[in-house]
C-alpha cells in the first residue's frame, strides 16, 4: 500500500525545476525539438516545462501542456501570458490515461516525472496514449526517478537502507518508476532508443524528501523508533551544518522514435 497520492505543490515543482534545469535540458534534446515543432508535455503542473518549449519551437511551432489539476494549469496560462508566448502555449485539462488529442499529431512528446506518482500498471496505457499522438518518426521521450537508487550518507547503514527501501516502497506510487522506462519503451515498440541516467547529486536536507516528510510517516507506521528517528534528523542536520550532507538519487530519460507501422 502507497502512503501518499504523489501530489506536489507548486512552488514545489517551480523549486524542483530551478535544480534540475540541466536534466531538463537533456530531456528536451532528447524530444530533437526544433522551430515549428508541435510538442506535448504531459503532466506540464503549472508550466515549468511548457515556456522553455515554447522558446525551442518558436511561434510558428505548438505547445501544449496537458495536466488533471485545474489550479496548476491556471497558474501554467498565466505565466505563458506573462511570457507573452499564450499564442502558441496551450494548457488543457485531461487523463493521461486518454489524452484529448488526435492521432499523429504531434512532433514529439514528454511526460517528466509522471509516472512515479500513477500505479505502475498504467504505465503501458500512458505510454501507448503518447505514441498514439505523436506522429510515425516522430520522438516519445519519458523522463523519471528510480527511488530504489536513492542514498545519503549516513553513519548507520542499516538505518539508512531501511529508510530508502520505506520511501521507495511506500511513499511513492510507482518508486521503481526510472528503471522501468527502457523496457516499457522497447515493449512499446519505439525504435532508434536513447537511454541517459544521471545521478542528482544533493548537498542539503531541505532539497531531499528525506527530513520531516519522511520521518513522521516512517515514524508512524512503526518503521522506526523514536530514537532512530533523532539520530536520523540530528545527524544530517549536522552534516548539513559541516558541510559534510550528501543525498543521490538516479533519473533517468528513455526515448524512442514512433515507427511508421502502429505499435
Amino acid at each position: 500500500m502507497t502512503l501518499d497520492n504523489g501530489y506536489v505543490t507548486s512552488e514545489y515543482l517551480k523549486k524542483v525545476a530551478e535544480r534540475m534545469r540541466a536534466f531538463k535540458q537533456l530531456s528536451y534534446a532528447h524530444m530533437e525539438v526544433g522551430q515549428g515543432d508541435r510538442v506535448l508535455d504531459l503532466g506540464c503542473g503549472p508550466g515549468v516545462d511548457t515556456l522553455p518549449l515554447a522558446v525551442l519551437v518558436g511561434d510558428n511551432g505548438r505547445v501544449i501542456g496537458i495536466d488533471s489539476d485545474e489550479k496548476m494549469l491556471a497558474e501554467a496560462q498565466q505565466a505563458a501570458l506573462d511570457a507573452a508566448c499564450d499564442g502558441w502555449v496551450e494548457h488543457r485539462l485531461g487523463s493521461a490515461m486518454e489524452l484529448p488529442l488526435g492521432d499523429d499529431m504531434l512532433d514529439a512528446s514528454r511526460a517528466e516525472r509522471l509516472l512515479q506518482v500513477l500505479p505502475a500498471a498504467l504505465e503501458q496505457t500512458i505510454l501507448s496514449e503518447l505514441i498514439r499522438v505523436t506522429r510515425p518518426g516522430g520522438r516519445v521521450v519519458l523522463a523519471d526517478t528510480d527511488w530504489s537508487s536513492a542514498c545519503v550518507d549516513f553513519s548507520d547503514n542499516g538505518l539508512e537502507r531501511r529508510l530508502m527501501e520505506f520511501f521507495a516502497l511506500h511513499m511513492r506510487p510507482n518508486g521503481f518508476a526510472g528503471r522501468h522506462l527502457w523496457a516499457l519503451c522497447r515493449e512499446l515498440g519505439l525504435v532508434d532508443l536513447r537511454l541517459d541516467v544521471v545521478p542528482m547529486v544533493q548537498e542539503r536536507l531541505e532539497d531531499t524528501p528525506f527530513g520531516n516528510w519522511l520521518i513522521v510517516t516512517a515514524r508512524a507506521e512503526g518503521v522506526i523508533s523514536e530514537d532512530e528517528a533523532l539520530q536520523w534528523v540530528d545527524e544530517l542536520k549536522q552534516r548539513e551544518q559541516t558541510g559534510r550532507f550528501y543525498a543521490c538519487v538516479n533519473m533517468v530519460i528513455a526515448s524512442g522514435r514512433k515507427g511508421d507501422k502502429p505499435c
